[in-house]
């Protein structure tokens, strides 16, 4: 499960990036993002039930817990844009910082 999050993580990224790197400007990517992300922290959140119990379960607090707030910064961009799309890349890094820390020491 963890792997698939991950996986549709990186692909909702990758959908939203790549096209936006060639200033390509369509609604339809920022939609497959938001579904993609939303598959994305619902699948950690089932691995992290799936877990209950194990000695890596803790981890998988965080996981869930980062991308939760990824995905609720991301829900609520419209109402002030900056400022929830500030925390949003911020979260969206705190991942890719706590993956390898994750890894590594848990």
């Amino acid at each position: 499960m963890e792997r698939i999050s991950s996986s549709l993580f990186c692909l909702s990224l990758l959908v939203y990036y790549i096209p936006k790197l060639f200033k390509v400007k369509k609604k339809i990517y920022v939609k497959a993002h938001m579904i993609l992300g939303s598959i994305s922290v619902l699948t950690m959140v089932t691995a992290m039930i799936l877990k209950l119990g194990q000695a890596d379960f803790v981890k998988y607090i965080g996981f869930s817990m980062i991308m939760i707030a990824i995905g609720v910064t991301g829900a609520v961009m419209e109402k002030n844009y900056k400022f929830y799309r500030v925390l949003h890349v911020i979260f969206s890094i705190s991942f890719f910082i706590y993956l390898p820390l994750a890894i590594k020491f848990m």
